[in-house]
This record gives C-alpha cells, sequence and structure tokens, in this order.
C-alpha cells in the first residue's frame, strides 16, 4: 500500500499526463480541422501567395494574403498561422531557421484601396496564433524582455499582412525605409 506522499505524487503525475495528453490532442484537432475550414477563409491560392524571404538588406518578411482577424475569429486566425507555418516549413526545408535572441516584430496590415475606409483598433487584431508560430520558428523566446511589436496600417492593392522580424537595432532603418507603412495610415485616416 502507498503512503500518502507517494499517493500524491502519483497523483500529480498522473494529472500532469493527462493535461499533457489533452494538449496534444487540441494541437492535433486545430491541425486537422484548420485544413477543412479553410475553403472559407481565404482563397485556393493563399498557400501559394504565403511567403518568407530574407530582404536585400537581410530582414525576414513574411507576407499572409489576408488581414489578421479579429480575436473572436478563433478558426480564421488558426488558418493563417497554418498558412504561415506551412510556407516557412516550404522555404526551410533544406536548411536551419535563423533563431533571433532578441527582436521587434513588425505586423504591417494593408487594406485593399478598393474597399471602403474601414480600419480595425490594432488591440482588436488576433496576433496570438500566428506569433506562436513565430516564436516556434524564429525566435528564442518572444517575452517582452527580449521581443518588442510595433504596428502600423496603411492602403495597398489587396488585404494582406505583412510580418518583419528585425534585429532591435534594424527596426530604425526600417522606419526609414518603410515611412509609408507606418505614416500614410494615419495621413489617410485624418483626410
Amino acid at each position: 500500500m502507498m503512503n500518502g506522499l507517494k499517493k500524491e505524487q502519483a497523483l500529480l503525475e498522473a494529472v500532469q499526463s493527462a493535461e499533457m495528453a489533452a494538449i496534444r490532442l487540441r494541437q492535433y484537432a486545430a491541425a486537422e480541422l484548420t485544413g477543412r475550414q479553410s475553403a472559407t477563409s481565404v482563397s485556393g491560392e493563399a498557400k501559394d501567395i504565403t511567403s518568407v524571404e530574407f530582404t536585400t538588406e537581410g530582414w525576414l518578411s513574411l507576407l499572409l494574403p489576408a488581414m489578421l482577424p479579429k480575436r473572436a475569429d478563433g478558426d480564421r486566425s488558426r488558418f493563417l498561422a497554418s498558412l504561415l507555418r506551412d510556407a516557412i516549413r516550404r522555404e526551410y526545408q533544406e536548411t536551419l531557421l535563423p533563431k533571433f535572441r532578441t527582436c521587434v516584430l513588425v505586423y504591417e496590415h494593408i487594406y485593399d484601396i478598393s474597399r471602403s475606409h474601414r480600419f480595425i483598433d490594432h488591440d482588436n487584431l488576433e496576433l496570438k496564433h500566428c506569433q506562436d508560430v513565430l516564436e516556434a520558428a524564429f525566435l528564442v523566446n518572444d517575452t517582452s524582455p527580449l521581443c518588442s511589436a510595433f504596428q502600423c496600417s496603411h492602403r495597398g492593392e489587396s488585404d494582406s499582412t505583412r510580418i518583419w522580424i528585425l534585429t532591435p537595432e534594424q527596426f530604425p532603418e526600417w522606419l526609414k525605409r518603410y515611412p509609408e507603412c507606418w505614416k500614410s495610415g494615419t495621413e489617410i485616416m485624418q483626410q
């Protein structure tokens, strides 16, 4: 018969094992179900236009074929995260992923110029699922002392989201090179 301490330890280990199994099951279900829900979220060309590339400046740029969803739209958020994950796997199937110890994540929200003058408040956009993918692939950790975030919005040819991963030293140069990303949104809204 187990003494009280051993029994408590065994129970805690069983609970921990059950929790881990539940997490793995949720991740598996999200991965499997996301593919079936994708038809209504983004066009069939989505996989082709989701891209991951290093620019000539050495900046990592990731392009999603849609706006990041509002916080309440968890299914679409998981779908976009899976597009991002697939694009990273395609781009880096033969090479090691670069890892950033410290970084600035720039979320560039691009709104279709032909549509209404709508802009979504940044605090209503769901970044978590995509940021989790970015952390797993490229970041040592996304804790705030190591990872800062900057969001900007502007109009473009179609709804999309470009995510830049920059070192803290590269960020001021990005701001200088791409003022249209962060200045034009506020100018348009003032018109």
